[in-house]
């Protein structure tokens, strides 16, 4: 008798680290959400309408918004699906070259 409460305490103790160390893995892992800041030359309405229609189907964006008359594209992303050098790559795939804009240059 004594064996079997020695044997079942022994798995949940072994249950209750696991558990453990895999809530503290996902929570190191989930970073929700980051942005990013683009300085792209937008010529026309057309191009703002080219970049609407393509960057919100990129894996991993949840918000964007696109000022014509800044040249800026700023999006929200999930740093676990893409990045800021994936997103400049779609970009410059469409035939935009993007520069990040730094926090000190958006205030």
């Amino acid at each position: 008798m004594k064996t079997i409460k020695l044997l079942v305490a022994m798995v949940v103790m072994v249950a209750a680290f696991a558990l453990n160390a895999n809530a503290q893995n996902k929570k190191e892992k989930v970073k929700k959400e980051a942005e990013v800041t683009f300085v792209v030359d937008l010529h026309c309405a057309d191009c703002q309408k080219k970049v609407e229609a393509a960057l919100p189907y990129v894996k991993g964006v949840k918000d964007m918004k696109v000022s014509l008359e800044g040249g800026t594209i700023w999006l929200k992303y999930d740093p676990n699906k893409t990045s800021k050098q994936v997103l400049a790559n779609e970009l410059l795939k469409m035939g935009y070259a993007a520069t990040e804009k730094k926090v000190a240059e958006q205030k």
